[in-house]
């Protein structure tokens, strides 16, 4: 088995198309068994809950919005590679991210982390919602099969987020300063949003040990 610790945050585009690209290397090595575990990572940790006017966070962010259009640009151009057309425009709101991760956490118990981050990837960078809103998050974890009430209530316990603010914490004091980081085997360190080649060039010498 090839295990993947993956540090990303669901508001970071080179984390979806880091995504992207790790999916189409492990689909090219069927023959392995992987497991997936996405980790927290906020890129804006003091973000406030109700998030940010978009505009505003660009401005202060790259310092005006005609310098954020030409980065955004080329993460565009790279996206569409990977079959995604990211909808920049339709963003108004930079949220808080935390609450979509401890989404992503009762995923991962029910074994449906991949799926459900990929509905959270599509709603903020192709549909412009705002993913730090409870009742965005509540739609996707419903469509998702995890119950409402239980998602409800999760959201209203203050007792899971300090386990999960500590994983992040962890992550910052190993060293992690960015996102996407892949981290294979618990040896392995792979930082941004590598091509698929490269991570399949990983997978074939790990798959060799292996066998």
């Amino acid at each position: 088995m090839i295990e993947l610790d993956i540090f990303s945050d669901t508001i970071c585009p080179w984390c979806y198309i880091g995504k992207k690209r790790l999916d189409n290397a492990i689909t090219k090595h069927s023959h392995l068994e992987f497991k997936q575990t996405w980790r927290p990572f906020q890129l804006n940790p003091g973000m406030a809950p109700d998030g940010m006017d978009r505009q505003e966070y660009l401005v202060s962010k790259f310092g005006s919005v005609d310098a954020a259009k030409t980065v955004y640009e080329n993460i565009r151009e790279e996206g569409l590679k990977e079959g995604i057309d990211f909808n920049f425009d339709s963003i108004q709101v930079t949220p808080n991210s935390f609450n979509s991760h401890r989404l992503l956490a009762i995923a991962y118990e029910k074994n449906i982390q991949e799926q459900v981050l990929d509905d959270l990837f599509e709603s903020y960078f192709l549909k412009g919602e705002d993913i730090g809103n409870p009742n965005v998050l509540l739609s996707i974890a419903v469509n998702n099969s995890i119950d409402e009430d239980r998602f409800k209530n999760y959201l209203s316990n203050k007792d899971n987020i300090e386990p999960l603010a500590n994983e992040e914490l962890q992550a910052r004091k190993m060293g992690i300063d960015s996102v996407p980081t892949f981290i294979v085997n618990k040896q392995i360190v792979i930082n941004g949003a590598q091509t698929s080649e490269n991570f399949e060039l990983i997978f074939q010498k790990l798959s060799g040990s292996i066998n």
